[in-house]
């Protein structure tokens, strides 16, 4: 009989899957923070952020809430995955908003040096 099929050892590892999951993503709420910072401080719009990739991250957080709101109904994944989805909103919705102040910044400059010609 193979290990993982015994009842007892498979309640011990799902219990072992639930766990690393729980601290795995509780971790990575605090991962979230130095790319926060660093989007919030750059001054060149962002622009080594993917918005595709957060902006895709975003879409699977939200999808996730669903799920865990309608499919597996339950409350820890539903929260763990609001966090993350907050977590992603966040770095997207500031990169977004750098990335429309450096383009503006650099549409007043070039408007600038065509009005000193």
């Amino acid at each position: 009989m193979h290990p993982v099929s015994m009842p007892m050892q498979e309640g011990a590892l799902l219990s072992l899957i639930a766990w690393t999951y729980l601290l795995t993503n509780a971790v990575r709420v605090f991962t979230y923070m130095p790319q926060i910072v660093a989007v919030w401080r750059s001054d060149d719009g962002a622009r080594s952020v993917s918005l595709l990739t957060w902006g895709s991250w975003v879409l699977s957080q939200f999808t996730a809430v669903i799920y865990g709101l309608m499919v597996v109904v339950d409350g820890f994944f539903v929260a763990i995955s609001i966090v993350n989805l907050v977590g992603c909103g966040a770095v997207t919705v500031i990169a977004m908003r750098r990335r429309s102040q450096w383009k503006r910044a650099l549409d007043a400059a070039g408007g600038a040096r065509l009005q000193a010609r």
